[in-house]
């Protein structure tokens, strides 16, 4: 853990979405380390989905795998963004050529990656 990331997502709500289960644990005890609250961490995109429509839910950023259990998030990355939720992809495949020119500023990370890395990358979006 770095220093200056010790408090990078403080008091943010962080939808988790991976379907690895080691790498969602790390990912989602990095961003509570960060100060952030998760949620999930969810396997698929239906229940990212549900969480997203559930009004008792906020969703200040999002740290998500671009291949889950029931399909590519791709949708869901481009529902995020359209509402301005600041996200972070980390994935084992390169993003299509296409989707990349949409969103540029998506910060992309190939695993394996440190979860760290991932939660100060959602920490520098949400400053933004």
């Amino acid at each position: 853990m770095l220093q200056s990331s010790i408090s990078c997502l403080e008091g943010s709500n962080v939808l988790v979405v991976e379907d690895e289960l080691f790498i969602a644990y790390d990912i989602a005890f990095s961003v509570e380390e960060a100060g952030g609250q998760v949620a999930g961490p969810f396997a698929t995109l239906a229940r990212a989905r549900a969480t997203l429509t559930d009004d008792s839910v906020s969703v200040d950023g999002a740290i998500l795998d671009m291949n889950l259990l029931d399909g590519s998030a791709e949708a869901l990355i481009v529902e995020l963004w359209k509402r301005e939720v600041p996200l972070v992809v980390n994935t084992a495949e390169q993003l299509p050529l296409a989707f990349q020119s949409i969103m540029p500023e998506i910060p992309v990370f190939s695993k394996p990656t440190n979860p760290w890395e991932l939660a100060e990358a959602l920490g520098r979006q949400l400053r933004n």
